[in-house]
């Protein structure tokens, strides 16, 4: 196919915001996308009419820097007129190549990129003795549910997650609800928080950490391995540098795949693989016209939390997760579906949602519902549940009927070629 290679030649005593301008350079390559890039430190050069400087003599410190990369014509125009407003000198060039083999997005089958990479850096953190209530408030105002534990140094020492808060019975219901049920009931929970003066480390549990040179495969294994959603990335002292999360490691697999160089191989696990290879089958199912408490009964028995509203032909036409009921049912409604989600065994409790009238499948699902093809290859499946930010996606046939349900740990999984 045909690219371009843009070429930019600068100096090593070159700045940029007080860092060196050749490592701005690549992270701006990097932040747009693009797969690779190359530094070469030349040994003798000149620009102008000043003098030819070499590493065999005594000054060394402004030899010549060359940035190389290889891309598609649009990405290389693009970021060119980017990297132009950086330079004070230098040269930059553009020439079109023919490319015939683009090795190097793919090692074994997983993109060939380290942690540093797609890590978010300067994550936020906590302390073992801040207030318990304060991290929960902080949390509840975030798209994310836990939270880096770190000491004085900065080292990391842990982890606080809404799944610690519900092991310790801290809290009866997942953050994610708390999000939508309504400030009032938000304030008290949050004031019976504080009352009982906890502390993170009441909560916190150890946690595993990776580092910044890492192959981002490697970390993908670890993480998959002990069902992590997010691990912290430490520097060599165990200092927090970064998060990575689940979620970054697909959209790198999903941005890989989707690139115009990207290797089209079979062999790679995910084109070799299906949607139906790795999808969940046991998918709790309910139609339009069935009741409140029958949906929650359906979601409350089901692992996925989630609940598939299909047709009489069992096509897919709304979904339902906990945090859907929560947000919709009235709020007068709210306290008596919520001791039901904690405990499904309040007779009270479900006396209440059952009383509640005007509240069917069809009034609390979201539409339109996104799908993958069972036929087709699992990358499909990624960047649909990356662009979409959709952590299961339900799977048809041929036919449009439900067939399964895709989540995110399966796509992993097969990304690393994993069976089961």
């Amino acid at each position: 196919m045909q690219g371009k290679r843009m070429t930019v030649f600068i100096g090593d005593a070159d700045l940029w915001h007080h860092r060196p301008l050749y490592l701005a350079i690549l992270e701006r390559l990097r932040r747009n996308g693009f797969l690779g890039a190359t530094v070469t430190r030349g040994i003798a050069g000149y620009a102008g009419r000043a003098h030819i400087k070499t590493a065999d003599l005594e000054v060394v410190n402004d030899l010549p820097i060359v940035i190389t990369a290889v891309d598609t014509p649009e990405r290389i125009e693009q970021i060119v007129a980017e990297i132009t407003t950086m330079l004070a000198g230098g040269v930059v060039t553009v020439e079109d190549v023919d490319v015939r083999y683009f090795a190097g997005l793919f090692k074994a089958g997983f993109p060939n990129r380290r942690v540093a990479d797609v890590m978010s850096p300067e994550p936020e953190a906590t302390t073992p003795d801040a207030p318990l209530v304060e991290v929960v408030t902080r949390l509840l105002a975030r798209d994310y549910t836990a939270l880096p534990v770190v000491d004085g140094e900065r080292r990391v020492v842990g982890m606080i997650d809404e799944s610690d808060l519900l092991d310790r019975g801290l809290t009866e219901l997942s953050l994610s609800l708390h999000k939508v049920i309504g400030p009032s009931l938000v304030a008290d929970y949050l004031a019976r928080l504080a009352a009982q003066a906890a502390t993170v480390r009441t909560a916190m549990t150890a946690t595993a950490t990776v580092t910044r040179d890492l192959p981002l495969r490697d970390a993908a294994h670890l993480m998959h391995g002990r069902g992590l959603k997010r691990v912290p990335v430490v520097d060599d002292a165990g200092r927090l540098v970064g998060m990575l999360g689940r979620l970054d490691i697909l959209a790198s697999l999903a941005s890989t795949h989707a690139h115009p160089l990207a290797e089209r191989s079979a062999k790679l696990p995910l084109v070799h693989r299906t949607v139906a290879d790795i999808m969940e089958r046991q998918v709790p199912t309910v139609t339009e016209d069935i009741g409140l408490l029958e949906v929650l009964d359906r979601l409350l028995e089901s692992p996925l939390k989630r609940v598939v509203v299909v047709d009489a032909e069992r096509r897919p036409v709304g979904i339902i997760t906990d945090t859907d009921l929560a947000a919709r049912v009235d709020p007068e409604d709210r306290p008596g579906l919520l001791t039901v989600m904690r405990s499904r065994w309040n007779d009270e409790a479900r006396q209440r949602v059952q009383r509640a009238r005007g509240h069917r499948a069809g009034d609390l699902m979201s539409r339109p519902v996104v799908t993958v093809a069972g036929a087709a290859p699992v990358a499909e499946a990624l960047a649909a549940t990356v662009t979409r930010h959709i952590k299961r996606l339900p799977v048809v046939d041929g036919d449009g009927r439900l067939v399964g349900m895709a989540s995110r740990p399966a796509l992993l999984a097969a990304a690393l070629d994993l069976g089961g």
